[in-house]
């Protein structure tokens, strides 16, 4: 500042007003003329979204599915298992595909008004009969009207939006990359599987690059990559390479690193907008990473999307971590999307060699470190432990379902593999052979156990099968299983303990089904001793109380919280 003054004071006489005027004259080109700088892109305040969120799609030749969901208060627990609201009404307009039941040909096209209903699995998702599908170019009207509840007070909202299913995209072939660094161009002729030869550490970062074929109707690509258990995943990567030294392999080679969940069978690879820079066009080239392919048969899901969807990805996903992004939704009134779409399955088999996803699931779920407390301890691994242990198989068309593998369905059905004699025998199945002993009735609970185990070992598998027993079966006794303390640590006590835990656990795995009558207890119990704030649980459980206000211990007098 003061060499600022002293250069001032050194100004020939009549300079500084000179000076001053200049700078004035600065000062008024910078505001009048469109600077950018750091000024403009300062983060500006906005409203919160507190509504509904929509997450809706019609694809070409299936019927609509529309997701929404309550965007929650901080302190409130979710509740995605129930309905939020108190009533609901979807539907869709347009013109559908029609495919008629019965004798009588009526198949064609229909312009007209489906109603959706809550789906079985989930009372916030709607769909339509699966008789009406989406058809390529046509334009569909989506509105949903709910009375909920929010923030505390009663509300009506209605919300529209519209979306234009896009022409599919076709892979015209690919440029596979060979460990000599060139590409071998292979056409997709549709007749015949395409082979990729796995390339391994370090030339796994090279790109499988597939070139597309699609018109202006498309705004962009999601690729999604399907794989289940038969496949196998290579070791000789990168990623394995970075951390050789920190891990070990085991006796089939795992080296405990995996790319894919073993227990999904879809996986999102990314989004690619259709935009221009020159002469190239993102979607002319579509990339699948060597390293993420699994061994095997494969296949990827390239899904067509319209410019509601692009919107979605590039003003409402990314404003979530960019303030400067201004959200903008499709969604009348409300936030999210709802997309036509169009898929294209493209199928090939990846040579290589691997570890199964199936190993690479049990080691994931089983923990050896430690004090093993952790062990089998997600969802996913819950489910899948009594289907590993029964050494059943989990490709039998009873048990799969369109999109990924119904564990709920194969747990409850481990049980009846047993008599196959095809269980393993590992500490980490102790239980579960326990549990399966007493589901089928067995001559001793002990059947299914090693004859050489130690009396410890045994206490501790008869205790914990007892209890999966029990809850699975909603302690049914029966003559080598009695259920009664079980019943009074899970169903009667009021105090919180490991008993009732792990059947808020079984319950929360299934969705809290309350066609379980044993869940309509543990959400009872649950809501009052974790202390929950939800007006939807709250609902749930009063409905639940006043249906069973004699026979549920649970339902009796709660101490005042206060």
């Amino acid at each position: 500042m003061k060499k600022l003054l002293s250069t001032f004071a050194r100004m020939p006489k009549g300079t500084l007003p000179q000076f001053v005027l200049s700078c004035v004259v600065f000062v008024a080109m910078l505001v009048g003329c469109d600077f950018h700088g750091p000024w403009e892109y300062y983060p500006e305040e906005r409203d919160v979204y507190t509504g509904i969120y929509t997450y809706g799609y019609i694809v070409s030749g299936e019927s609509p599915y529309i997701c929404f969901s309550k965007v929650y208060e901080l302190d409130e627990t979710s509740s995605r298992d129930f309905a939020f609201y108190d009533s609901a009404h979807v539907t869709v307009k347009g013109n559908f595909g029609y495919r008629a039941m019965g004798h009588n040909s009526g198949d064609g096209e229909k312009d007209t008004t489906l109603v959706l209903w809550g789906s079985d699995e989930n009372p916030n998702c709607f769909e339509a009969s699966s008789s009406f599908s989406g058809i390529v170019g046509e334009k569909y009207e989506m509105e949903a009207y709910f009375e909920w509840d929010s923030a505390g007070h009663s509300a009506k909202t209605t919300y529209r939006a519209q979306a234009t299913i896009p022409n599919a995209v076709k892979v015209k072939g690919l440029n596979v990359p060979q460990p000599d660094g060139s590409y071998e161009w292979i056409e997709n002729d549709g007749r015949k599987t395409i082979h990729i030869k796995f390339l391994e550490f370090p030339n796994d970062m090279e790109f499988v690059k597939c070139a597309m074929d699609y018109d202006k109707s498309v705004h962009g690509v999601i690729s999604i990559l399907d794989y289940d258990m038969e496949n196998s995943e290579s070791q000789a990567t990168t990623l394995n390479d970075m951390f050789k030294g920190f891990t070990e392999k085991d006796s089939m080679g795992y080296t405990g690193i995996a790319l894919h969940d073993p227990l999904e069978r879809k996986q999102n690879l990314g989004f690619t907008t259709n935009t221009r820079v020159g002469n190239y066009y993102a979607l002319d080239t579509l990339y699948l990473m060597n390293m993420m392919l699994p061994l095997g048969r494969a296949r990827v899901e390239f899904y067509a999307t319209d410019d509601a969807y692009n919107d979605y990805e590039r003003k409402v996903k990314e404003s979530v971590n960019d303030s400067r992004i201004i959200p903008e939704s499709n969604i009348e009134n409300g936030m999210g999307v709802f997309s036509g779409m169009s898929k294209t399955v493209f199928d090939f088999y990846v040579d290589g060699n691997g570890v199964s996803i199936e190993h690479i699931a049990w080691r994931n779920c089983e923990n050896t470190e430690g004090d093993n407390s952790k062990s089998w301890d997600s969802r996913g691994c819950r489910l899948y432990q009594d289907v590993a242990c029964s050494g059943m198989d989990v490709y039998d068309d009873e048990y799969m379902y369109f999109g990924g593998t119904d564990w709920e369905s194969l747990n409850s059905r481990a049980y009846k593999a047993y008599r196959n004699d095809k269980y393993v025998i590992s500490k980490a199945c102790y239980a579960s052979n326990v549990k399966a002993a007493m589901m089928l009735d067995t001559t001793k609970w002990s059947v299914f156990l090693p004859k050489d185990i130690s009396d410890e070992e045994k206490s501790e598998a008869y205790a914990d099968g007892l209890k999966r027993y029990c809850v699975a079966s909603n302690f049914q006794n029966n003559k080598i299983a009695d259920c009664f303390d079980m019943y009074q640590q899970c169903m009667v006590s009021h105090e919180k303990n490991s008993c009732k835990e792990y059947l808020w656990n079984w319950c929360a795995d299934r969705g809290w089904y309350m066609g379980y009558e044993q869940c309509e207890s543990a959400l009872v119990s649950r809501f009052h001793l974790d202390e929950q704030k939800s007006s939807v649980l709250e609902r749930e459980v009063d409905r639940i109380c006043e249906k069973h206000s004699d026979s549920m211990p649970m339902c009796s007098d709660w101490p005042d919280p206060s």
